[in-house]
């Protein structure tokens, strides 16, 4: 009897454990033994997710603007799946926290989100992010460093172009260089950021799958190209009867003319862009696209635009 008594409890013991092993695993750590609150971890985190990957600008690299376009990769949740926000901190060159941000929105794979405020020149600065849900957050990745851009060389320069709403005005091609094969990858985020704050309601309304226009993209093509004419829409798949609704490219090649070249840079503008909350963004997808197996093309006006005659104007 001793023996068989043994062996009844060896098997409730084994069917404890495993309905142990069924529980449901829960995203945050484990409650704290008084209070009910959620216990932190020796990180100080309270969210069963791994940190986000930082990926730009990151190993001490130079930026090149003085508002950076911060990316990075989503953190990934162990056991179940979850919305996360993000919190965002930068630091100084002195270590002091000179910006913060909490419960930025979470996309698709990566994040990005645009520092509002100018940064010094030649300075070096960290940043580094976390999950979070409510009050509830994740490890911190481990900071990145990168430099701030160089001072510019002050220089007597010819006035602006002002663009109308006509269209149709661009400044020249700009040549390759002495020896250039190829443009560099240009950053031209402010401009895109000047024309958001100007026409905030047509950033807003930038999405035609839901009943939007084109009237954002069109102003900020024409911008880009009063700076440099190998700027145009991007033909999406390289189908130039197919210009992408949020997406510039930009001809990097030799040669005047950029009508349906493939070599080109490719630059999604606007983050979220059918989202509640669009914003602006800089986010180079060039080698993303190739990696798919994709091209863009360069094209200008786009399918469906009648663009005026030039009617720039400068000062003299």
């Amino acid at each position: 009897m001793k023996h068989v008594f043994g062996i009844g409890v060896s098997a409730a013991l084994l069917l404890a454990a495993a309905a142990c092993n069924n529980t449901p695993q829960s995203m945050t750590s484990p409650s704290a033994t008084t209070g009910g609150t959620t216990a932190a971890v020796g990180d100080g985190s309270t969210l069963k997710v791994s940190p986000p990957a930082l990926i730009d600008p990151v190993g001490g690299a130079r930026a090149e603007d003085r508002r950076p376009t911060f990316i990075w990769s989503n953190a990934v949740a162990k056991y179940v799946g979850f919305g996360l926000s993000y919190d965002l901190e930068v630091y100084g060159p002195s270590s002091a926290l000179i910006y913060s941000h909490n419960a930025l929105g979470e996309t698709q794979d990566f994040g990005t989100h645009i520092l509002p405020t100018d940064l010094d020149y030649d300075a070096t600065y960290s940043w580094r992010m976390r999950a979070r849900v409510g009050n509830d957050v994740g490890p911190w990745s481990d900071a990145a460093s990168f430099v701030s851009p160089s001072r510019p060389v002050v220089v007597t320069a010819p006035p602006p172009v002002v663009i109308t709403t006509g269209g149709g005005c661009a400044a020249p091609i700009s040549p390759l260089a002495a020896g250039e094969v190829r443009k560099p990858r240009p950053n031209e985020s402010a401009i895109v950021r000047g024309i958001a704050n100007q026409f905030p309601a047509s950033l807003r309304n930038s999405c035609q799958d839901r009943g939007g226009s084109w009237d954002f993209m069109d102003r900020v093509v024409d911008a880009l190209r009063a700076k440099d004419g190998r700027w145009g829409y991007n033909a999406k798949r390289g189908n130039t009867n197919d210009a992408s609704h949020d997406v510039a490219s930009y001809y990097y090649a030799g040669g005047s003319n950029i009508q349906g070249r493939p070599e080109v840079y490719i630059f999604d503008l606007i983050v979220d862009h059918c989202g509640s909350a669009p914003s602006v963004g800089w986010v180079d997808v060039t080698d993303a696209t190739s990696n798919a197996g994709s091209l863009g093309r360069t094209i200008y006006p786009r399918p469906g635009r009648t663009v005026a005659a030039c009617t720039a104007a400068t000062s003299k």
